[in-house]
């Protein structure tokens, strides 16, 4: 499972798509869209009714919903008929839409996800590195962007939360093979993209302190520190309590553990 490599391409990391053979099959109403999408977040197993009202209508189907949404899966039938390696099937328990783990982003995304870990637990971060650039690069933007549905933007934001845990071991693992000054442009956008997240607000500190840069490491915590307190009324968490400490106490900088990541 190295790559996109299967003949069709399902694709939810970014805008829906689906690819057949390069070709790119076209799928325009809002709702088949989220059928579409519900299917594939649960690739390979039955989705209940259920969750398919939920994630479809958000909870309030209309009344002929059952029959609007056997039209839905036949339109996708339609479409995926002729698709090798695809199937649709229908059982008391729902629906499910069985198809290669490859053929699906999410799925490669996070096989190589857990193959860096791997690595990391093996103690070879050299190649734990690559494989987590290898997984954020499958990513072309915003999980499901433009498919529309309150609860499947729900399930877009948990991906999102899966996608930045895999940026903040990545940067861990630059830090840690002694990469920290390289990191500090792509760390400086991702904290303001992400101006909440504190594991990596607390490593553009430790990245920009391990650089000599001791003024600029505690300017940026104060600017974390005031971000939080004037959006959340919160306080920074202990580990960038101590990481401050840390550098006004003049604590070499290979003393400071690697947020997120424990040498």
């Amino acid at each position: 499972m190295q790559s996109l490599d299967s003949s069709v391409e399902f694709r939810i990391l970014g805008s829906l798509e689906v690819r057949s053979t390069g070709k790119r099959i076209i799928i325009t109403a809002p709702k088949q869209q989220a059928v579409l999408a519900s299917l594939l977040l649960g690739v390979n197993e039955f989705v209940s009714l259920d969750h398919l009202v939920g994630y479809v209508w958000d909870g309030r189907p209309p009344t002929a919903y059952r029959t609007t949404l056997q039209a839905y899966i036949y339109r996708l039938r339609q479409l995926l008929g002729r698709t090798a390696g695809v199937e649709l099937h229908t059982g008391n328990a729902g629906y499910m839409l069985e198809v290669d783990p490859v053929a699906l982003d999410l799925r490669v995304f996070r096989h190589k996800v857990d193959e860096a870990r791997e690595f990391v637990r093996s103690r070879d971060l050299n190649r734990a590195t690559p494989e987590l650039r290898g997984a954020l690069s499958i990513w072309r933007g915003s999980a499901l962007s433009g498919v529309p549905g309150e609860i499947l933007q729900q399930e877009a934001r948990f991906l999102e939360g899966e996608r930045l845990a895999a940026y903040e071991e990545l940067v861990s693992l630059e830090i840690s093979l002694g990469n920290h000054r390289r990191i500090i442009p792509e760390l400086s956008k991702l904290v303001s993209a992400h101006p909440l997240r504190e594991t990596l607000a607390a490593q553009l500190v430790l990245a920009l302190y391990r650089s000599g840069l001791q003024a600029e490491a505690l300017q940026s915590y104060s600017t974390t520190r005031g971000r939080l307190r004037e959006e959340l009324g919160i306080e920074p968490g202990v580990e960038l309590q101590e990481l401050q400490k840390g550098i006004l106490g003049r604590l070499p900088a290979a003393q400071i553990p690697v947020p997120a990541w424990s040498e």
